[in-house]
């Protein structure tokens, strides 16, 4: 052999081993971001799945040079990506194997997939063996089709599932077990034949993949639906545990108010006689029942009041500077219940993203205005950051899903009941609730 023969193939085996390093990179790499279609928030970036298919790559290189089982590579593969994702998802061991598994059979499906399709292209039933068993150049054009598909198919599954995927980890370990038996029977046919029957084999594989997908798709819908239904619930709970403790409460300032006059005849009378170290004595027991009414927020309606009062207490203990401007309002027919669902979650939602603020910079303001029977309200409060929009809407930032975006909805139910409307301002650190009865409250339901 020439010595330029000799360079040239010592060339040649060089970018095959480089391509083979590349493919199993863009492998790894393409499984860090598919996991994450199941966990978005919980990786800490996309960086850390750059440096871990990094550092795989160099243990595979160093594999290749002391010439281990590819086999016991394989093996090293999967523990490697399982950990790492244990590790950057904070997901339990088996969660990490069902979901590396699954990945792992979807890519064995596209491995012989192509294969099958070029061996077939090509009319040659050696095809399988040929590629797998040399570094050649039409390995090289096998990896480039091969890796391109799998690229392909990630950013298909991206685009269809914008949002966290749901998934039971059992029956995903259980499919992609019972789909690895049955891959590797498949593939070794295909090693032994590639076949239009070989073909046919993997291009019904690839249907199911299509199939398991579009599963996944309506069962993540499915308990989406079923998470915010069982908030929607969980809120309206809250609503009914908050109005039987106003109700409460307003039939404790009652008794406190009709107590309140007998205090005044009896400090009147002890008054009248002259007996003023008494009176003294008498005024300071009623402090606290003083300071109580002292509390009170008056609108003109007794359950807003209640809220009011409940939201500027609230507010005092999270050091929230809280202020009201209102005029005496009527409501109409609104049901208490409503009154209450809809001020208590435009408050609360104040409450709770005032609170995040540094307490120097935390405040509300409420504004309750009455020009005939026009009815404007405005709740502003200081926030920090930006709140979350999707299609328009704002939407929860809480994992379980009681946040602000079903709060609003509640709100804004109500508020559309009555023939009125609800806009939501942000910027600069403010966000700001307009509700607006333009012709008064008209009961439209």
């Amino acid at each position: 052999m020439s010595k330029d023969t000799s360079l040239h193939v010592h060339l040649m085996n060089t970018i095959f081993q480089l391509c083979e390093f590349a493919a199993y990179f863009l492998e790894a790499l393409i499984c860090y971001f598919f996991i994450q279609l199941f966990f978005p928030e919980k990786a800490k970036g996309k960086l850390s799945f750059f440096l871990l298919s990094g550092v795989l790559l160099l243990t595979l290189q160093l594999a290749d040079s002391l010439h281990v089982y590819p086999f016991l590579v394989t093996l090293w593969f999967v523990f490697y990506i399982c950990m790492t994702t244990v590790l950057i998802f904070h997901v339990d061991v088996f969660y990490a194997v069902s979901l590396v598994s699954f990945y792992i059979l979807c890519v064995y499906i596209i491995d012989f997939f192509c294969i099958s399709v070029m061996g077939v292209f090509l009319k040659n039933q050696q095809f399988a063996q040929m590629v797998i068993a040399q570094l050649s150049q039409w390995r090289l054009v096998y990896q480039a089709a091969d890796k391109l598909l799998l690229t392909g198919a990630y950013f298909l599954a991206r685009k269809a599932f914008r949002r966290e995927l749901a998934y039971n980890p059992r029956m995903m370990f259980l499919t992609s077990g019972l789909g690895l038996c049955g891959v590797g029977f498949l593939s070794w046919l295909t090693i032994q034949e590639t076949s239009l029957h070989a073909l046919f084999g993997w291009s019904m594989c690839i249907i199911l993949l299509f199939l398991i997908y579009f599963l996944l798709l309506f069962y993540s819908k499915y308990v989406g639906e079923q998470k915010q239904r069982l908030a929607l619930e969980l809120k309206e709970q809250m609503i009914d545990r908050e109005y039987d403790l106003m109700v409460r409460q307003q039939q404790e300032q009652e008794e406190l108010s009709h107590d309140m006059k007998n205090h005044l005849l009896v400090l009147s009378s002890m008054i009248g006689e002259g007996k003023m170290t008494e009176a003294e004595t008498y005024l300071e027991r009623m402090g606290e029942p003083l300071r109580q009414l002292e509390m009170m927020v008056w609108t003109g309606n007794p359950v807003l009041d209640v809220l009011l009062n409940n939201a500027r207490s609230s507010a005092a203990k999270k050091k929230i500077r809280f202020t009201i401007q209102a005029d005496a309002l009527t409501l109409g027919d609104m049901e208490d219940r409503e009154t209450c669902s809809l001020f208590s979650n435009l408050l609360d939602n104040a409450v709770e993203a005032a609170d995040r603020v540094e307490k120097e910079d935390r405040w509300i303001t409420v504004k309750m205005r009455k020009a005939g029977d026009m009815i404007f309200i405005e709740l502003s409060n200081s926030m920090t950051g930006r709140p979350s929009v999707k299609d328009n809407r704002l939407v929860t930032t809480k994992r379980e899903g009681t946040g602000h975006g079903l709060g609003l909805k509640s709100a804004e139910r109500v508020v559309e009941k009555y023939g009125g409307s609800l806009v939501c301002e942000y910027g600069d650190g403010v966000f700001t609730v307009l509700v607006s009865f333009l012709e008064g409250l008209r009961d439209l339901s």
